[in-house]
């Protein structure tokens, strides 16, 4: 039996989506573990971490879904996960969390540079949201990034602060638990 399944859906957003998907989940005596929900330029998409009632969840959940899958012409993905690869979220007492936020002219590349920053120096992300906004034809672009495992702020900082230079950007860093104005 998989200890739990990963629940992947997407498609146009709609009313309705969120409670048809979760009424199966009642139904069937799945229990959501972890969720993400967001809708991203007219599409709605949903993540969940669920934990199975019984062995044949997947199976059950594919016939019970398949009527909302038609209905709201969605794509979706079930996925059997082992408790192995369900990491607890929280992170280790000692390990702080910290947040990026990124703002510039919308341009190509901006999103890789950072992460690939991000990557070189061993920083996971945890959570990221990306967004233009700004008025016609002058596109601002936002990132907010959530990140764990900074060994050193200072350093990280510094590399930050010669990457939003190169990119022509703002780019700051706080950490996770302050609250800035």
């Amino acid at each position: 039996m998989a200890n739990y399944v990963l629940l992947q859906l997407s498609g146009l957003d709609r009313p309705g989506i969120v409670a048809e998907v979760t009424r199966v989940l009642f139904e069937t005596g799945c229990n959501i573990e972890d969720s993400s929900m967001t809708r991203l330029s007219g599409q709605f998409t949903i993540m969940l971490v669920l934990s199975p009632p019984h062995a044949q969840i997947c199976a059950e959940l594919e016939a019970k879904l398949k009527p909302v899958v038609a209905r709201f012409a969605l794509a979706h993905l079930i996925t059997e996960l082992s408790a192995a690869q369900v990491e607890d979220t929280q992170p280790a007492d000692e390990e702080e969390s910290f947040l990026i936020n990124v703002l510039g002219a919308d341009k190509p590349g901006i999103v890789y540079h950072v992460t690939q920053l991000l990557a070189d120096k061993a920083v996971n992300i945890v959570d990221m949201h990306t967004h233009t906004g700004g008025a016609v034809g002058r596109p601002i672009y936002i990132i907010n990034i959530e990140v764990e495992g900074v060994k050193q702020p200072e350093a990280l900082r510094t590399a930050l602060k010669e990457l939003a230079a190169q990119l022509q950007v703002e780019i700051s860093l706080r950490a996770g638990d302050v609250f800035e104005l």
